[in-house]
């Protein structure tokens, strides 16, 4: 029995002080269970009309001004893509950190062990194109897998947060999705269909400065807005160890400016499994160094 017990391998959760949040309780069950079968969390204020108004600002700016490390995207004339937005400073970066989605974001993901993936702004035109996203088991983008256990433990691969800088109404310009689909099996058959003609998308209107968190494995898009141009903020979230999305490295500037701000600093470390300084738990040493020998 004694030898048994010595040759016993010790699991991570045994020799590391990981902080995957399972045994953390930070949602309702209420809010467990609505993200659960819905797929999405609607906040209603995470940014002050000061905050959307400096936010609209600075999109219009690089579009005018394109910055070294911003990408600017066009999707035709109607609508314009830019990617890494937190590179600007100011509103555009302080978003990525706010304090009502960082609270989700530990129950959704993996605990404390989450990072940035992207940073994106879009400026969308009336007659701006959107195709509904597959989501569910046949989504062949395998980063946006989504797992809830039985005890409602959350781990979401992608997290996406939308913050509209306009208010969007019911087929002006908002945004949609199917709820449920993240759990679904079955291909959904819309591929060729407008979002319009689409009987179980459920439209989300929002008010400027609200924000949506939805898993990315749920089928969502956005819809046209009729006459007005609309502006969005949009920020994706995944486990410690997913890589950035091509174009969204931190430079050593956004990396320096932001090394005093704890949460900053922590959303833009580079990938990784254990947390940064992790240590072995001490009084499991000794058992490790005798299996090594």
């Amino acid at each position: 029995m004694q030898a048994a017990k010595n040759n016993h391998m010790p699991t991570e959760e045994e020799r590391f002080d990981l902080q995957t949040g399972t045994d953390e309780k930070i949602l309702s069950a209420e809010e467990q269970h609505f993200f659960d079968i819905t797929g999405y969390i609607y906040l209603p204020r995470v940014l002050n009309p000061e905050q959307v108004k400096k936010a609209s600002q600075g999109l219009d700016q690089i579009t005018r001004s394109p910055l070294p490390m911003i990408r600017l995207e066009y999707h035709g004339d109607t609508e314009v893509e830019l990617i890494n937005i937190i590179e600007a400073g100011g509103v555009l970066e302080d978003a990525m950190a706010l304090r009502p989605l960082i609270h989700y974001l530990q129950a959704l993901i993996w605990g404390q062990q989450f990072r940035l993936i992207a940073s994106r702004g879009w400026i969308r035109k009336p007659g701006s194109y959107s195709q509904l996203t597959q989501g569910g088991q046949a989504d062949p983008r395998r980063y946006t897998r989504y797992r809830c256990g039985p005890t409602g433990e959350f781990r979401c691969l992608l997290v996406t947060c939308m913050i509209p800088l306009s208010n969007s109404a019911e087929e002006d310009g908002c945004f949609c999705l199917i709820p449920g689909s993240h759990k679904s099996n079955l291909a959904h058959p819309y591929n060729n269909k407008k979002l319009k003609d689409i009987p179980s998308l459920h439209d989300l209107p929002m008010t400027s400065g609200s924000a949506i968190i939805f898993t990315e494995n749920v089928s969502h898009a956005m819809k046209s807005p009729r006459s007005v141009t609309q502006r969005w903020l949009e920020f994706q979230y995944g486990p410690s160890y997913m890589v950035n999305w091509p174009g969204c490295n931190a430079s050593s500037a956004l990396l320096n400016r932001t090394a005093s701000n704890a949460m900053k600093s922590h959303l833009l470390q580079a990938p990784y499994y254990h947390p940064s300084g992790s240590q072995q738990k001490s009084r499991l040493k000794p058992s490790i160094k005798r299996n090594r020998n």
